[in-house]
């Protein structure tokens, strides 16, 4: 028997990780009541509606109308570029649904032998700066990538030995704000590992609710919590602590090293 679009709804939400309808409608930013009608049949919704689904499910607005068509989207891997060279070096930089999945130097070329890329984005303390961002038409579709501002020649037996990062996964951001003070001061840079982008232990990352640009805070996990919860930490003492639910950080890389104006 052919499941119903309420069904077929509560089926892709489960399937995407979603585990109650309360977290789904907080991820999509509508109401609770609203999504509860769409999934439980009281209400049916239309290709607008369907389109926003899919894209955060991982499924197609086709499936959830009608059950026809593929259930299951492949999103691709982290793709959005953290360079762009004048003389036509780029790289694809957004999803093929126009989402921005995340940061990736995977394809970047250096200037510089060996160097590691600072990108055009400063993390906020507080709020942070997403800076100048080029799209270019290539084929039936763009590509997008933050500017490449300057390259630090940081040897690699030193990241790879001493910071524990991965050298071809590392980039350089500055911080702004007063937030993480006295530890990362303002004009400060921070080396980002964006291949260590779980929490697994308690230090210092690069961060986003997935909406605000990115900010650099101390992350602390709260033990004997489900689902598990952490502390995001400012060091300035003056400011206040506040608890969330990992699932909905998007951590975009530990904070490897630190390069200060002392």
């Amino acid at each position: 028997m052919q499941k119903s679009m309420g069904e077929r709804l509560k089926a892709a939400r489960e399937a995407a990780n979603y585990s109650s309808a309360t977290k789904a409608a907080e991820a999509l930013g509508i109401g609770l009541s609203t999504y509860r009608a769409h999934e439980n049949g009281q209400n049916e919704f239309g290709p607008e509606i369907a389109d926003r689904y899919a894209k955060k499910f991982g499924t197609t607005a086709g499936y959830l109308l009608t059950g026809e068509g593929p259930r299951k989207v492949e999103r691709p891997g982290p793709r959005m570029v953290t360079s762009f060279d004048p003389d036509e070096q780029y790289n694809e930089g957004f999803a093929e649904d126009g989402e921005n999945v995340s940061y990736s130097r995977e394809h970047w070329q250096s200037k510089i032998e060996g160097a590691t890329p600072e990108v055009d984005v400063k993390l906020g303390a507080g709020s942070g700066i997403v800076g100048e961002v080029i799209n270019l038409p290539v084929g039936a579709g763009n590509v997008a990538g933050h500017k490449i501002i300057a390259e630090w020649v940081i040897p690699a037996g030193y990241l790879r030995n001493e910071a524990k990062a991965s050298p071809n996964h590392t980039i350089i951001m500055e911080v702004i704000g007063d937030s993480m003070q006295p530890t990362y001061m303002p004009g400060d840079r921070v080396i980002v590992d964006l291949s260590q982008n779980l929490m697994v232990t308690d230090t210092v990352y690069a961060i986003s609710d997935g909406y605000s640009e990115p900010q650099i805070k101390r992350l602390q996990r709260v033990p004997f919590t489900q689902p598990s919860q952490v502390k995001i930490i400012s060091d300035n003492p003056a400011l206040e602590t506040f608890t969330v639910e990992l699932e909905r950080l998007t951590i975009i890389g530990r904070i490897c090293g630190h390069i200060a104006r002392k």
